[in-house]
């Protein structure tokens, strides 16, 4: 996989699921952080971004790292725990990697994305 994908993975992972973030918000503020996370996903997924085994060592040691904080806030360490295993595909399907955005997020999260959401 390309340095330069792995490297905007973990640009939105610190960008949408930082702990000061994700730590304060309310339930309906992250589920517009959900959305926002998946459909950046999506488009590097659309580039080519696909889930290997680089990409999910990448996954597996960011949590690491991000699992420090879980002690402080119980509701990052359950959102986090939450969104961690979609990405790399340690959950039940619908699957993130084989799934169109609005199949995933309706059939997963509850979520409906209508098409001018889907347009950033």
């Amino acid at each position: 996989m390309e340095t330069s994908k792995i490297t905007e993975v973990n640009h939105m992972i610190d960008t949408y699921l930082n702990f000061e973030s994700l730590s304060t918000i309310d339930d309906e503020q992250y589920k517009e952080v959900v959305i926002e996370f998946f459909k950046k996903l999506d488009q590097l997924k659309n580039k080519g971004l696909h889930n290997d085994n680089e990409l999910t060592r990448f996954i597996s040691e960011k949590y690491s790292r991000i699992s420090e904080k879980f002690e402080e806030n119980p509701i990052y360490e359950e959102r986090i725990q939450t969104i961690f295993p979609e990405i790399s595909e340690h959950c039940s399907p619908p699957y993130f990697w084989d799934t169109p955005l609005n199949d995933y997020m309706k059939n997963k999260w509850g979520l409906i994305i209508n098409d001018t959401d889907l347009q950033l």
